[in-house]
């Protein structure tokens, strides 16, 4: 089908879509598709360069409470030159292919979008998150973003942001690890998502005993950390606290006789899991049964789990991100 001709685009036109809507939808209007893609794929790299760096730690980001207000401040670049291009373009871009129409220039992008960010990316791989709070300090961060793998564990009638079909248990089925960062939808209600530390797997036996997580009846080896600011004022006691396998992460017991810190013998059942904040004194997790009053969490069970935290890419309160999601390695 050959594309028809018709008058120059307005400047005004141009202006506003490329200051609203970006260089894509501004070459898409003006019959540019070639164009169009490239600047998708420069904005991804532009994009993902800056992400990587913040999630790294070799960049500090800029303390701004909604991430839609980041990624909006960063494309302004990209809008201003698409505008400058466009502009350039529009007394020689006369040809009006079927993609350049006004309601296929809107809908197009907010479809692809839809189908390859939410539906593919989102429900099958990896789904973002934020931490509202502070129960899993140091290692997630209030202000955290942070992606989850959702193909980790496998997928149960919760991995999905709809209803698909609702089947018991989980499908390509994986093994979640003592010591990972989960996500899962709370028990109580198999709505509300929790992200809180793995400590118990299926037949576990767990108790506290003055703060010490006893294991199968063997304690966690606690060791104090100093270099770690503290960023909660003065209610900072770091510890760095090891499984039997090995792996080690950072907690903070800043009350030694809190609450919580001395309970019953727990017997992790069948087909679920005990989970812990690294706030030991700031936290709601499985050491709260579910009709706890106010109500807790208690076990988990396996379809519940989401899947593990796998990547922090930024923080909105400007805390720099480092290896803590590693647990602090270095430290």
């Amino acid at each position: 089908m050959t594309a028809a001709t018709s008058q120059p685009r307005s400047r005004l036109s141009i202006w506003l879509i490329g200051l609203l809507f970006g260089p894509i939808i501004v070459m898409l209007w003006l019959g540019r598709g070639w164009l169009a893609l490239v600047y998708l794929l420069a904005q991804l790299i532009y994009f993902g360069i800056i992400f990587l760096a913040v999630g790294s730690g070799f960049v500090v980001p800029p303390a701004m409470a909604d991430l839609g207000t980041v990624v909006s401040v960063l494309g302004l670049p990209f809008n201003i030159i698409a505008i400058i291009h466009g502009l350039k373009l529009r007394t020689t871009s006369l040809s009006r292919p079927w993609f350049s129409r006004w309601y296929i220039v809107f809908i197009l992008p907010l479809a692809a979008a839809w189908v390859i960010l939410f539906i593919l990316l989102r429900t099958c791989f990896y789904q973002p998150f934020n931490a509202p709070s502070t129960s899993m300090v140091p290692g997630i961060m209030l202000g955290d973003y942070f992606l989850v793998s959702k193909a980790a564990y496998g997928y149960s009638r919760f991995s999905f942001p709809f209803v698909l079909a609702d089947f018991p248990g989980r499908i390509w089925a994986g093994e979640p690890k003592r010591g990972d960062v989960v996500v899962f939808k709370l028990p109580r209600d198999n709505t509300t998502d929790y992200i809180k530390r793995l400590i118990g797997l299926p037949g576990d036996r767990i108790q506290l005993r003055d703060g010490v997580v006893y294991l199968n009846g063997a304690a966690l080896p606690l060791t104090p950390v100093q270099d770690i600011p503290c960023l909660e004022g003065a209610h900072c006691n770091y510890l760095r606290e090891t499984l039997p396998d090995g792996r080690s992460y950072i907690i903070n017991n800043a009350n030694p006789n809190g609450s919580a810190d001395n309970t019953d013998e727990y017997v992790v059942p069948p087909g679920h899991y005990f989970m812990m904040g690294d706030n030991r004194d700031n936290t709601l997790d499985s050491r709260f049964g579910q009709n706890a009053r106010g109500g807790g969490v208690g076990y988990v069970p396996y379809e519940n789990l989401i899947g593990p935290v796998v990547l922090i890419y930024w923080n909105s309160l400007g805390i720099r991100i480092d290896d803590r999601l590693e647990g602090y390695p270095t430290k």
